[in-house]
């Protein structure tokens, strides 16, 4: 009777960890398609974002999901004996948490937030900036690096944007940025263009 129970309680473990497995490959998903399709184009940079946005979210989702997995972590920890394998299991478990958490409620924090944000720049007058570029790099994925309110910055591109200026001297160059204010210290770019000191006249 008993090995039929414990056999039963492995099959739906199993059940159960397929289950959770199809969320995370859909959250994946989900997480990419909006990456490289829908998300805002943003510059600038605030603590309050890191606070609210990514943390808060991702500790909560962390701290749900322990909640909701209490009786499968503690039969884990109280039938597998010994330091090694504990810290084993804990880093394990933990890095699996952080990132479900990151990518639902992580995600739903992040979405929700740039919708708004996206609300409140539309509002807003443009404003152009000036911005010294810092670098232009050609790698996995191509960028150009600059410098925005004293912080650096950067702009995903494809290597078609970049390949004429790959071994200019990038303090030869700037971005003009035409961008809408948003939340906090980000701003919504609306367009954006490089630009040689010499020809233009800086």
């Amino acid at each position: 009777m008993k090995f039929g129970k414990n056999r039963l309680t492995v099959s739906k473990e199993k059940q159960l960890e397929k289950r959770h497995y199809n969320i995370v490959i859909g959250l994946m998903i989900s997480f990419v398609t909006y990456y490289f399709l829908f998300e805002p184009n943003l510059i600038g940079h605030d603590s309050r974002y890191t606070i609210y946005v990514f943390l808060l979210p991702t500790l909560l989702g962390l701290l749900t999901l322990a909640v909701y997995r209490r009786r499968f972590l503690t039969h884990k920890f109280t039938t597998n004996k010994g330091f090694r394998l504990w810290t084993f299991m804990t880093v394990l478990y933990l890095v699996q948490g952080i990132v479900f958490s990151y990518l639902s409620f992580g995600q739903v924090a992040k979405i929700s937030w740039d919708i708004l944000n996206d609300k409140t720049a539309k509002q807003n007058i443009e404003e152009v900036f000036d911005c010294q570029v810092t670098r232009f790099w050609n790698g996995k994925r191509s960028s150009i690096d600059f410098l925005f309110n004293d912080r650096h910055n950067k702009f995903d591109v494809q290597y078609e944007t970049i390949k004429d200026y790959i071994n200019k001297n990038p303090d030869d160059y700037y971005l003009t940025i035409t961008a809408r204010k948003g939340l906090w210290n980000y701003y919504l770019v609306e367009r954006w263009d490089i630009k040689n000191k010499k020809t233009s006249g800086q």
